[in-house]
């Protein structure tokens, strides 16, 4: 059997696993709506919807259903704070992910 058919196949059976949260993940980066919520969240953790509607020029309603798909491929998730919802970076996937699309960093989010 030739060796890197052997390596190739090894690879994709090591990796489907993870696959489909990868597709989710590339699907909602997609998305220029959802791109500019993580680019907003990465600048300012913590915003709640309203200060996110605003930066990214979306109604609240489309805010919400946007970071609703964000956080149902882990790529952001929020923090309870009375009726407020504070979103942030789910992991540091996310955060390199961004980093590599560029994103760059606020007096909110300092270099690192």
């Amino acid at each position: 059997m030739d060796p890197l058919e052997v390596t190739a196949r090894d690879a994709v059976a090591a990796a489907r696993p993870g696959l489909q949260q990868a597709l989710a993940r590339f699907a909602a980066l997609s998305d220029p709506t959802r791109l500019e919520l993580l680019v907003a969240i990465h600048a300012a953790p913590g915003s709640p919807v309203k200060a996110l509607a605003a930066a990214t020029g979306q109604s609240p309603n489309t805010t919400t259903q946007a970071l609703a798909a964000l956080r149902a491929c882990g790529l952001a998730d929020r923090v309870r704070d009375g009726r407020l919802s504070r979103w942030h970076l789910a992991d540091d996937t996310a955060h390199e992910l961004l980093h590599q699309l560029g994103a760059s960093h606020s007096a909110l989010h300092p270099e690192h």
